[in-house]
């Protein structure tokens, strides 16, 4: 005997995943579901490999997130002196 499918809603109610980012996992095939009776349909494999994929995404974003560092402030930008008096601005290119 087979093992029972899941809907889209009881892999959403199980995992604590939002339905919207498990049709995007579908459309962007990284899970494969069946389209029946108007609802998702996921194969038990499927919701195997779901849960491992969510098991190390919380690890490893933990471990490559840097420490949050103080944020500086860029460099203020130095102005141009104004021409002194008597001599003349440079001429633009071409003229």
């Amino acid at each position: 005997m087979p093992l029972p499918t899941k809907t889209l809603s009881e892999v959403s109610a199980e995992f604590g995943i939002p339905e919207a980012e498990i049709r995007a996992l579908i459309d962007l095939g990284k899970i494969r579901a069946v389209f029946r009776k108007g609802k998702f349909l996921i194969a038990p494999d499927e919701i195997v490999k779901l849960r491992r994929v969510r098991k190390t995404i919380p690890e490893s974003s933990g471990k490559s997130t840097p420490p949050s560092a103080p944020i500086a402030k860029p460099a203020p930008i130095a102005k141009p002196l104004p021409p002194k008096p008597g001599q003349q601005p440079p001429r633009p290119f071409g003229s």
